[in-house]
């Protein structure tokens, strides 16, 4: 091809060459600045889709997370109370036990008992977390996110008020009909100790496997993608290089007109 003032074809060339390695050099560059080789759509289409969609589920689990360490708090907060109750009844029964003996003060016995009594009550009214408790016998039963799309787990209310467990009063002027009375109250509390403890440990495995899921949905989102640093890194010093090369072949190029000067000597 013959020399030309107004088209260069080797400067065109050089110039396109140069753009795409601008391209990706700029894409590298955003590689590492944001540690994402799909940080948007037009990156991998169908990857960035996927990634979206990961993301949302990513989004979910973490809600499940949290709705699960509420319900892990609750859960705890109220066994604290069986428990306390349950101890309660203990030191109860210990003071019907006595009562049957005629050479003991049963006033003294009896003012104990009412005290552990009382306490329970106590117990029953200030077992609550974040305004939840579970076992006055009049909140409403606790549900819990534990799955995806809504899955939640219930855990009903657990009755133990004193006139429910039947213990409302204790005569110990009555020893006998006072531990049949005391009898059918541990069976109550030990079944609401049971539902609880259960609840705990469901709550438990569910945060733990929700926690795993989590942790492989991440790792796949960051294989589909994060980009490799390290071939990042190598690729930018690479692209510099032709950069600075090719503006270097464009400048070659762009000078070659100004020979025709020569041929005007």
């Amino acid at each position: 091809m013959g020399l030309s003032i107004n088209t260069n074809p080797s400067a065109m060339a050089a110039l396109r060459t140069l753009s795409l390695t601008q391209n990706a050099l700029s894409s590298t560059q955003r590689q590492i600045e944001t540690g994402l080789k799909v940080a948007e759509p037009k990156d991998n289409p169908a990857s960035f889709t996927i990634g979206q969609a990961m993301r949302g589920d990513i989004a979910s689990l973490e809600a499940i997370e949290e709705g699960l360490a509420f319900g892990q708090a609750t859960v705890s907060t109220g066994n604290a109370g069986v428990l306390q109750i349950s101890n309660a009844l203990i030191d109860i029964n210990q003071k019907i036990t006595q009562a049957f003996n005629d050479g003991l003060d049963v006033t003294i016995l009896q003012a104990e008992v009412d005290a552990q009594l009382a306490q329970i009550t106590s117990v029953v009214n200030e077992t609550v977390f974040n305004g939840v408790n579970l076992i006055d016998g009049v909140s409403p039963a606790l549900d819990v996110l534990t799955g995806l799309g809504g899955v939640t787990q219930t855990i009903a209310n657990q009755d133990l008020r004193l006139a429910t467990l039947g213990i409302a009063t204790i005569d110990l002027t009555n020893p006998a009909a006072a531990l049949i009375a005391l009898n059918g109250a541990e069976l109550l509390v030990g079944t609401a100790m049971t539902a609880l403890g259960t609840a705990a440990n469901s709550f438990d495995s569910q945060a733990e496997f929700t926690q795993l899921l989590t942790d492989k949905l991440k790792e796949g989102l960051g294989i589909l993608v994060d980009a490799d640093l390290a071939e990042a890194s190598a690729a930018l010093q690479s692209l510099q290089t032709k950069e600075q090369l090719g503006i270097q072949s464009l400048a070659i190029a762009n000078s070659r007109p100004q020979s025709i000067l020569q041929l005007f000597q």
